[in-house]
Formats: C-alpha cells, sequence, structure tokens
C-alpha cells in the first residue's frame, strides 16, 4: 500500500512510513510522521535516497500520485460526467469542475449547525427508527410479498437532516451492527455511508435523499432468500453463491413492483455489486456503464461489509477497511470516488479505535473538518490499557499536551475489538 519516493520529490503533507535505513541512525524521533515543514524534507534528503510513503494518511496525496493511469482515469471521469453523470444524479454546483479536473479537496456546503454532543440524541432516536422501520419492511416482503416503502422515505429524511446538522452523530452511531438485527442494522449503516458520502460531496438534499433512500434498499433483496444460507459459517458452494447473488435481481423485482420507487432508485440498486473491471454482477458492467450513484453504492457496500461482523469473516477496523478500498481502486471500484470516500470518512473514522502516541487508547468521536488527522478522541484506557475511571476527552486539533510537553498524536488505528473495548460502551 506504501508508495516509495524518492526525497528529491517529497512534498509537505507527506506521510513517511519507513526510511531506507534504520531510525535510530537518523534524527527523527517517530518511527512513522507526518512532513509538516520543509526543514524535515531537508534533513530526509541529508540521510536517506528514498522513503516509503502511507498515501492514506498524507494530507495532499491526491495532488502528488498523478501517474498516466491516474491522468487517464480522470480523463475518463470527464466524459462519463458530460455523458451521463448529469442524465441519473444532477451533480451541484461546483462538482462538476472539481470532478473534471481531480475530484479534488471539496469545499464543504453543509456548515455544521450543532455539536455532536447536541446531534446525538436526536441521531439515537432517528437510528432506532430506522433500525425498526426496515425490520419491518423486511417483515412484510418476506411474508407479504410487498411492503410501504413510503415509511422509508419518511425515516431517510430524519437521517438526512441529522447527517446536514452534524455528520459525526449517525455515523458514531453506525458503527454499532448488533448481530441479532445484522440484516437491519447494515442497511441502515449503509444508508448512512451513503448520505456522508453525498455531503461530502455537495449533493443538494433532494439527491442525498435517493442515495440514502437506495442505502436502506439495496439488500432488499435478501428478504427473499433462505436465511439459513444467509447466516451459513462455511465456504458457500459454487450452487450456494449464485443463489445470494440472486438478491440483486429479486430486490430489482420488488423495488418495481412497488409504488413510489423511482427508476434512479433501482439503477442505484442494480449496479451495487458492478464492478470497474466487468468482474461484478448481475449485469457484467463495466467502466462507465456503471452509473455515478452505483459507483457510490458499490464503495460504501463493500465498506460496511469488510467492517461489519459476518458469519464466515470477522469485522475489520474502519482502517483496515479503507486501506481495502484503496487497494481495489482502477480494477474494481472507481479510483477517484474511493480517493473521495476515504477523504468524507477520514482516515480515522469516526467510532474507530485507534492508540496515542503517549501509549492510551481512545476512540474517535468526531472530525475536525480541516485536519482528518486531528481528531476529537476520548481517551479510555491509559498508557498501561488499563480502564480510566472517567475517560479524558482531547481534541488534537488544539495540540494537547502530554505530562513532559510533548503534543498528543495518533500513531496507529486498532483492530476492532482490540483490549476487549467495545467503544459503544463510550457513547451510547
Amino acid at each position: 500500500m506504501n508508495e516509495k519516493i524518492d526525497v528529491d520529490n517529497l512534498e509537505t503533507g507527506m506521510f513517511v512510513t519507513e526510511l531506507d535505513r534504520p531510525w535510530l541512525d537518523t534524527p527523527f524521533l517517530f518511527q512513522g510522521f507526518l512532513i509538516e515543514t520543509v526543514e524535515q524534507i531537508a534533513q530526509l534528503r541529508q540521510y536517506c535516497r528514498y522513503v516509503l510513503v502511507d498515501p492514506l494518511r498524507s494530507l495532499n496525496w491526491d495532488s502528488w500520485h498523478v501517474t498516466p493511469e491516474r491522468k487517464e482515469a480522470l480523463r475518463r471521469l470527464e466524459i462519463l460526467d458530460r455523458q451521463n453523470l448529469q442524465a441519473l444524479v444532477p451533480l451541484p454546483l461546483g462538482l462538476a469542475e472539481q470532478a473534471s479536473g481531480a475530484f479534488g479537496r471539496n469545499v464543504n456546503r453543509y456548515p455544521d449547525r450543532a455539536q455532536l454532543e447536541q446531534e446525538l440524541p436526536r441521531a439515537k432516536e432517528v437510528q432506532q427508527r430506522a433500525e425498526l422501520e426496515v425490520e419491518q419492511l423486511f417483515q412484510d416482503l418476506q411474508h407479504h410479498g410487498s411492503a410501504d416503502f413510503e415509511r422509508a422515505h419518511e425515516v431517510i429524511d430524519g437521517m438526512v437532516e441529522s447527517i446536514i446538522c452534524n455528520p459525526d452523530a449517525l455515523a458514531l452511531l453506525s458503527r454499532v451492527k448488533r448481530v441479532s438485527t445484522y440484516v437491519y442494522a447494515r442497511s441502515v449503516s449503509v444508508a448512512i455511508n451513503m448520505l456522508l458520502f453525498g455531503r461530502h460531496l455537495g449533493f443538494p438534499r433532494d439527491h442525498m435523499q435517493l442515495l440514502g433512500a437506495a442505502g436502506l434498499l439495496l439488500d432488499v433483496g435478501t428478504a427473499k432468500i433462505p436465511p439459513e444460507l444467509l447466516k451459513k459459517t462455511g465456504q458457500l458452494t459454487p450452487e450456494e453463491y449464485a443463489t445470494i447473488q440472486q438478491h440483486v435481481s429479486l430486490g430489482l423485482d420488488l423495488l418495481r413492483n412497488s409504488k413510489g420507487i423511482s427508476e434512479k432508485l433501482i439503477n442505484i440498486v442494480a449496479c451495487h455489486h458492478e464492478r470497474e473491471d466487468g468482474s461484478g454482477y448481475p449485469r457484467n458492467l463495466r467502466g462507465a456503464e456503471i452509473s455515478v450513484p452505483g459507483k457510490m453504492a458499490a464503495i460504501v457496500d463493500c465498506y460496511d461489509a469488510l467492517t461489519s461482523e459476518r458469519p464466515y469473516a470477522r469485522a475489520l477496523s474502519p482502517y483496515e477497511a479503507l486501506q481495502h478500498l484503496y487497494a481495489w481502486r482502477h480494477h474494481l471500484l472507481h479510483t477517484e470516488l474511493v480517493e473521495q470516500f476515504i477523504q468524507c470518512l477520514g482516515i480515522y473514522p469516526v467510532g474507530s479505535l485507534v492508540e496515542l502516541n503517549s501509549g492510551e487508547i481512545a476512540v474517535v468521536l468526531a472530525h475536525n473538518r480541516v485536519r482528518r488527522l486531528k481528531p476529537r478522541v476520548l481517551a479510555i484506557l491509559d498508557p498501561a490499557k488499563k480502564p480510566y475511571g472517567a475517560p479524558i476527552f482531547l481534541d488534537l486539533l488544539t495540540a494537547p499536551m502530554q505530562a513532559h510537553d510533548q503534543p498528543y498524536e495518533i500513531t496507529r488505528a486498532l483492530e476492532h475489538g482490540m483490549y476487549g473495548i467495545d467503544p459503544r460502551d463510550y457513547y451510547l
């Protein structure tokens, strides 16, 4: 995942993970650091010929990592924007120019209207109602073959309002997926991440509602798949896997036979398992044949699946999942949209576990919109990995100092469940 960079090509904003020589032979204090000054670059040039850089933790990786392959992808994206993006989901003012350039860093169209602490109570109610409504919807489909989709749209309205007000509240809650209601909780989580993605890209409210509704209904076809097959822990046979894949076509049939479902929404559901190289299903679409909202749904669906507890695989940490998405860009998922999704969530997504340079363990509570590597965190374990009696709130953007006058920093992301921690114990 790391990029090998000649020291003559280094820029501020790059995150150095490895040197071409032992760290102890250099004046650098930490094994892994963000280049913030030209003096650091001069020091690296003095001691090294090349270094390894982590693009995901670099602040400006979308501007320096421009390869011929990337330029061609941008050219294709510009054509895609002109030909069919406006027809499927019209882009808000300014985004078309960004897409045709480099899908660059996005000016936030939605300033936060409330602090996380203020929005969290309402977000809890919105999430709980959404899970109940989705559960009822799936049960109606299983038993009656039809459901009231208008109620799903009403739920989305509340989710859109919460995410526009403050995206971190529902993002934090989306990390909670109860095993007993996996399908329902995952549907709500996918909808939340689709809305976060739409907000990040500056989509207007009605388009965010479309994205959220589609996210809620992506897996509606699983209501027609045998439950024992969905819960199977062992390897699926080719026949069983083919049955699982039918959930897309089954879902499309349910949606087409229902009132109040637009063709745009159906198109998103139809595309969420398609892949850029044509290896997806059900129609083996490739590249520009896949709608942009469909490409977004594919990215969000992959991320949410990876970070969920599944019968056949452990849940990955958000950081691990983003690494997978980054590795799959170009051939499976759309390059620039993957990069925008990573910028949307931040390299340390809300709700994830991190270790600080003090040795303390913390939960990421909220992002700082300007510096994604400097989130607001809640330290819950001390350096000896013992629980604090009262967790300690730290806003890393304000450079809080440790006892020996060294600023707190995040040193690494942690795997899901490390140290027996359930982050929801600290914010629910």
